[in-house]
């Protein structure tokens, strides 16, 4: 089949969680046959073919949230979106819940409200960033709800994401709905049998969204080491931090673990890292807000989450019908 791959970020330029779940998929379509076209907002491209059989649309909405990121003055034509929405055939695939809300990180938990309780017109960067004024709930743009009431297919990336991107829009889209299992190399992330002589490892952004308040309430007097990213508004002053390391590293960290530390303060979509660590052999120290953990198996046996690319053809091909 031919397939117009459409998503704000180009999967082959950034390589976020989002990116490497994209590119995984495209490989296993391309390996099943399938032929796509590449079309992004974000490292500018266009390759899109009107004879194509469906559109791929991948989180189309994912504005960065500061101007000095270009905001949402960098993003496609919501004509254009909008003409795919009402007149195409199309899935849309959403990784985060960028699709769903304007606001970083879902600041309402999934329990929205119109007006927005997490708006306000007096924060000007941020208004200005996102070319936003009003105070409306984002899902309850028309583009934003045609985009998940008129696909063939909605794809979510955890029970959990799926639940709460529900709740906000007010739909159950069950019937046309595809669950992807967490997309982990069970030949890399694996219990090598190592000595654990980290007692608590947290792998992430540090920053509010991630739990960080948590970690240093809960945490700072423990042997606990940090790998990732900090925010800018944090000051990380406790544990062991080791940078952003390579991510080839992070099985070998994960192995060293004894518990593996995750208590995001909003809900995670899935929380790969929380698939990676519980392969690796970690005992989890997690909450409601990991996405992972709303699967109905067994994270840490390797056989639940083998063949996911290949399960999603499966039942995407089987729901439209190729």
């Amino acid at each position: 089949m031919k397939i117009n791959f459409v998503s704000y970020l180009n999967p082959f330029k950034f390589n976020g969680g989002g990116e490497q779940v994209n590119k995984e998929l495209i490989q296993s379509g391309m390996d099943r046959g399938h032929e796509f076209t590449f079309t992004s907002a974000r490292n500018k491209s266009r390759n899109y073919s009107d004879y194509a059989d469906f559109d791929f649309l991948v989180d189309i909405f994912n504005y960065p949230e500061t101007l000095k990121s270009g905001g949402s003055w960098i993003r496609f034509n919501n004509s254009w979106i909008d003409e795919i929405v009402k007149n195409r055939p199309f899935i849309h695939l959403t990784n985060a819940y960028t699709d769903i809300c304007n606001l970083g990180y879902l600041p309402c938990s999934g329990i929205s409200s119109n007006p927005c309780l997490h708006k306000s017109k007096v924060n000007l960067k941020r208004n200005v960033a996102s070319l936003d004024f009003q105070q409306t709930c984002f899902s309850q743009k028309k583009i934003i709800r045609d985009s998940f009431l008129n696909s063939l297919v909605n794809v979510y990336v955890s029970p959990l994401h799926k639940k709460t991107t529900n709740n906000v829009l007010g739909i159950d889209d069950s019937e046309k709905s595809v669950i992807l299992k967490p997309l982990i190399n069970t030949k890399v992330f694996t219990n090598q049998g190592l000595t654990r002589d980290i007692d608590y490892l947290f792998v992430g952004v540090v920053s509010e969204a991630k739990g960080f308040n948590i970690l240093k309430r809960d945490y700072s007097d423990k042997n606990l080491f940090i790998i990732g990213d900090v925010h800018p508004s944090i000051t990380l002053d406790f544990g062991n931090y080791l940078g952003k390391v390579p991510y080839s590293d992070i099985p070998r960290y994960m192995n060293r673990a004894r518990n593996f530390v995750f208590l995001p303060r909003w809900p995670e979509p899935q929380g790969r890292v929380v698939v990676e660590a519980a392969l690796s052999g970690c005992n989890l120290i997690v909450n409601e807000n990991v996405g992972a953990m709303s699967f109905p198996f067994d994270l840490s046996k390797p056989e639940n989450v083998e063949g996911a690319a290949t399960l999603f053809w499966e039942e995407l091909e089987s729901k439209i019908a190729l």
